[in-house]
């Protein structure tokens, strides 16, 4: 062959080798970008963090937020100061970006932290390419010119200090990959340590494994720690201590009218936490209890207690029930507990209500207990309440009492007064200084209260028929949940936030500082339970929507009566639009 032919031979094969393998490396390199994994934000979150708000959606989340009706009619949750922050200049830090936020930007979490302020709160969000330009120019647009930009070095990484228009500054962190922002200059600190050590929350095996799990397809998921009480040693020996126990995870959606959180608790430990107490419960299968609720009802929960040592092991450990403790209360609560494993069914109902005495501004309040056999049940408490001692140096006793003319039907049911326990207390919160109960047998059942009137105005109510049974809001509080459950509850928010503490302990803190959004929900929560699996599910109903369809509910079961006067077609359009 000759030379000049295997030169052109050559130099065609270093050519196509040459492109081979450029188009090799270009095509290996676009699809490892395509491919490359996102950072995981979860790797900087510290692990004492007690609630996390997750969402891969981050604009969808705040446009979904923003088509609830109760946000166009002015009603926020401001439950995160940086979410607020957020939602101000989301729609202009898009504006500054031609083609939306990038996939890494629309992914944010929101650690919460102790004590449970708005102050103590981080934000995280992913970034992508060019992502870290954009934010930095973001930042020096809308940062208050009055100071200027702080940087500190911590452990090798720089923590930048920012002034905020309102006076307060802002912290952050951030790399080409990620930025974390807070209020708490500290909580930075604690999100560079999480990353150094790598002791995140990933590195948690009971949160890693619950995480796995997520799914995508919902505008936001929420992870809540439950808090408990554990046995911790110290130098007098073993003491009960509060402890964060495990993790629940909610997904969440929306709807005009509602918000949806739908959960799931996997593992149980050692903490004595609500959850916990639930797991090992049989459940309720008989449904709901409107039947046995008054009419004005605004609180109502029913549990599941076929386990009774596990309730109480819970309740007792709340530091409201042993208030006024001695040895002879002690006493008598073991006696009401043997009482119980004795005589009690495996559920219990309480509930609060508006009594017909306008002049009581307390809120009637009842638990009922259903029996295995009444008359056995109160033959056996007669015999208890002769053989119990008195007790020395003690309030007086309250006389059983109760307005005759407004609760007649009431008259025939006989009261007893028990000498004081922590029985009520402990599976309703409700705490009387006295501790003095009410107790009633009614309808195969023992009802419990903090006072006669209660029993004789919940008799009446059930007596005469004037329950919630098939009215408009109960039946669209109860439509979205199951008939088995272990634990359920509904409240009316705007009437439970304007009760007195003894009276709504079963309602979280976290309501009460938010009450100007919450008071405008019917709120509905439910626990099912299968096989150790704890399904939480929480509803809120938007009352100004619920009201437009309970009126017009009432106007068509009404339509045909003089005293509603909506005979003209023009009254029943009005009220439904």
């Amino acid at each position: 062959m000759k030379l000049r032919l295997l030169i052109q031979i050559a130099v065609v094969v270093s050519i196509v080798l040459l492109c081979t393998g450029f188009g090799v490396y270009s095509f290996l390199r676009l699809n490892s970008v395509e491919n490359r994994q996102d950072f995981n934000l979860y790797t900087l979150v510290p692990q004492d963090a007690t609630a996390i708000l997750e969402t891969d959606r981050m604009a969808d989340l705040v446009e979904d937020i923003n088509e609830l009706n109760c946000s166009k009619d002015n009603h926020f949750l401001y439950v995160s100061e940086l979410f607020v922050y957020l939602k101000k200049y989301l729609y202009t830090l898009v504006e500054d970006t031609p083609h939306g936020l990038s996939k890494q930007m629309n992914k944010m979490l929101i650690s919460f932290h102790e004590p449970d302020t708005p102050m103590n709160q981080v934000l995280y969000c992913s970034l992508g390419s060019g992502d870290y330009e954009l934010v930095e120019s973001f930042v020096e647009k809308y940062c208050s010119s009055s100071f200027p930009s702080k940087y500190f070095d911590y452990k090798g990484e720089e923590i930048r200090i920012y002034p905020m228009a309102d006076g307060r500054f802002l912290a952050a962190y951030f790399t080409p990959d990620f930025l974390v922002v807070s209020f708490q200059k500290r909580l930075i600190e604690h999100v560079i340590d999480a990353r150094r050590s790598k002791k995140s929350l990933m590195n948690l095996p009971s949160f890693r494994t619950m995480h796995a799990g997520k799914h995508n397809n919902v505008a936001a998921t929420v992870y809540v720690r439950m808090k408990g009480v554990g046995m911790g040693k110290t130098t007098d020996g073993i003491r009960s201590q509060t402890q964060l126990g495990s993790w629940a995870e909610f997904d969440m959606k929306f709807n005009e009218d509602a918000i949806y959180c739908s959960g799931v608790s996997h593992g149980s430990d050692s903490t004595q936490t609500f959850i916990n107490a639930l797991r090992v419960q049989q459940p309720v299968e008989d449904g709901f209890s409107g039947s046995l609720l008054p009419s004005s009802t605004f609180f109502y929960d029913r549990w599941a207690m076929s386990d009774r040592d596990a309730w109480f092991g819970f309740t007792a450990s709340q530091e409201y029930a042993k208030a006024t403790y001695s040895d002879y209360i002690k006493q008598r609560d073991e006696e009401w507990i043997a009482y119980l494993n004795e005589h009690a069914g495996e559920n219990v109902m309480s509930c609060l209500f508006q009594s017909k005495d306008t002049l009581d501004k307390l809120p009637c309040a009842v638990m009922c207990i259903p029996l295995k056999d009444e008359l056995a049940a109160e033959r056996c408490l007669q015999s208890l309440l002769y053989s119990t001692p008195k007790e020395e140096d003690v309030p007086l006793m309250p006389k059983v009492v109760s307005n005759n003319s407004l609760y007649p039907k009431a008259r025939r049911f006989s009261k007893y007064v028990l000498p004081r326990n922590t029985l009520l207390t402990q599976l309703t919160g409700i705490t009387e200084s006295a501790l003095y109960t009410f107790a009633c047998f009614y309808r195969g059942s023992l009802l419990l209260a903090p006072d006669a009137l209660s029993l004789s105005a919940y008799i009446e109510a059930v007596e005469s028929g004037d329950v919630l049974d098939g009215t408009p809001v109960y039946e669209e509080g109860i439509g979205s949940l199951s008939p088995i459950y272990n634990f359920v509850m509904m409240v009316d928010m705007e009437m439970m936030l304007s009760q007195p503490e003894t009276y709504v302990r079963l309602i979280p803190n976290f309501f009460f500082r938010q009450s100007n959004f919450f008071r405008h929900f019917m709120l509905a929560v439910q626990f099912t339970c299968t096989e150790g699996v704890v399904y939480p599910n929480i509803v809120l109903l938007y009352k100004g929507g619920m009201i437009n369809q309970s009126c017009c509910s009432v106007l068509r079961d009404n339509r045909h009566k003089e005293s509603q006067n909506i005979h003209s077609p023009q009254n029943y359009t009005d009220c439904c639009n």
